[in-house]
């Protein structure tokens, strides 16, 4: 059962995403004008190279607590998990260290690929030794969450880019002086010539802002009691509106491209959130303050 916070948190957000995007959609033109400022942006150039960590951060963090999770399970159940996890955890660490290095320092090249692989290994092993030194019966309460994290990103990530391939919506920084090739987001412009690779042509919905948005998501990791959730609300709330705000400062997305994108994410979270039945805020009357899952549940580790 949804509990009285989330669905507070559910109705607040819909109101406000509702009056944003009416506003937006009449004026996003209009904005990108007034805002754009992609070469001397610091703001904008900082939250092009970081704003998306919190999606790879989650997977990294999931796949490390449920690989962590089976140290003492059955042979088959250990292999199976830890492959899984392991895959998630190599592919964030790498994807982590590399857009840091690819975007922030422009290098490029295979050894780039090599040293981005070598960092990652060393976190995760660096990981899992700390979490060896958490009880698995403490790190397990978190299995659900870690499940819901994975696909919760998964989903926002496969969902925001068929979108783009298919809607076709040219960016503002790829414009003509005269701005005649906009378009208003709900005008799909189909596939376009140069097909999935047609980066001018991937303006809705914005990636960047669906990835800055997860950080909402870490709020299933928030000890169980309200009050550290609601500063790891404020502190989301905070990083993708930044997230956000900068990519229409660097004109890569219009105001209801980025609105599209925290709307695909934060939708992903609450319907993935029901079926691993995990709550933004569990009900403290019917749940202990370490306990986040139901002990009659079946393990998801």
């Amino acid at each position: 059962m949804t509990t009285r916070g989330t669905k507070q948190f559910v109705w607040g957000f819909l109101m406000l995403w509702v009056v944003l995007m009416a506003i937006f959609t009449f004026n996003d033109l209009n904005v990108s004008k007034a805002v754009f400022n992609e070469e001397n942006s610091q703001f904008g150039r900082f939250f092009d190279v970081y704003g998306e960590h919190p999606a790879f951060l989650l997977l990294f963090a999931a796949g490390s607590i449920l690989f962590s999770t089976v140290r003492d399970a059955r042979l088959v159940k250990k292999i199976v998990v830890r492959l899984v996890s392991g895959v998630f955890i190599l592919l964030s660490g790498f994807s982590i260290v590399f857009i840091v290095l690819i975007r922030g320092y422009e290098l490029d090249g295979g050894n780039v690929m090599l040293i981005c692989l070598a960092i990652a290994l060393l976190i995760a092993i660096l990981s899992q030794w700390l979490l060896h030194r958490v009880s698995v019966e403490k790190l397990s309460q978190y299995n659900r969450a870690a499940w819901a994290a994975i696909a919760i990103v998964f989903a926002e990530i496969m969902v925001i880019n068929v979108l783009k391939i298919f809607w076709g919506r040219m960016r503002f920084r790829n414009m003509d002086g005269d701005y005649s090739q906009f378009t208003s987001w709900f005008l799909p412009q189909g596939i376009q010539a140069s097909g999935v690779t047609a980066e001018a042509h991937k303006s809705f919905p914005s990636g960047h802002s669906a990835n800055g948005w997860t950080m909402m998501v870490w709020m299933l990791f928030m000890p169980f009691v309200s009050k550290w959730r609601n500063i790891m609300l404020i502190i989301a709330l905070v990083w993708g509106l930044c997230t956000s705000i900068s990519r229409v400062i660097m004109g890569a997305h219009f105001a209801t491209d980025v609105l599209f994108g925290a709307f695909i994410t934060i939708t992903c979270m609450l319907l993935l959130c029901k079926v691993f039945k995990v709550d933004l805020y569990p009900d403290m009357k019917k749940n202990s303050s370490v306990q986040l899952i139901d002990k009659n549940a079946p393990n998801l580790s």
